[in-house]
């Protein structure tokens, strides 16, 4: 008996000795559930240069303001195999991942190895939802949307872009 209650109160000990790091999420990664369908479907714009002339350009103000000039949609996403923010520790900061179907996976990897170093224009109901830097190919289409982004913040853009 007395065993089992310096067991106890070893773990009672440990238990308090454990403690958050600064930066951590205090709350576990969001994601939803697979496949989804997509409210309003998602238009993938490649950002044109700053002083294009393209006549089948439109021009979107982003969130903060920015106005974007966006060529004709690439592709069109409909359907999500899975969506999810998760903490990326190294970073310190909150990243949106996405992971697009074999077909437009395909479609997107294709692309992105033609553009990198170009922006790329999320847009749902003629409104821009981000529009991030194509860093590198992104073949599989897994695609993470990374930024200084709040839980709070990278929880909302998950909910613009699959409209719950």
């Amino acid at each position: 008996m007395r065993t089992l209650a310096v067991c106890l109160m070893a773990a009672l000990v440990l238990a308090g000795c454990v403690s958050r790091v600064g930066g951590e999420p205090e709350e576990s990664p969001v994601s939803t559930e697979r496949p989804v369908e997509l409210a309003v479907p998602i238009e993938l714009r490649p950002v044109l240069e700053t002083g294009s002339t393209d006549p089948a350009a439109i021009v979107l103000p982003t969130e903060d303001g920015e106005r974007l000039a966006l060529a004709e949609p690439f592709l069109t996403i409909r359907r999500l195999d899975k969506a999810e923010i998760t903490f990326e520790e190294n970073a310190g900061t909150w990243v949106l991942g996405l992971d697009l179907s074999t077909a437009d996976g395909k479609a997107f990897g294709d692309w992105t190895a033609d553009h990198i170093g170009e922006r790329v224009a999320m847009v749902a109901d003629d409104e821009v939802l981000t529009a991030p830097q194509i860093q590198d190919a992104i073949p599989g289409g897994k695609i993470q949307i990374a930024a200084q982004y709040t839980q709070d913040e990278a929880k909302a853009l998950l909910d613009k872009i699959t409209g719950r």
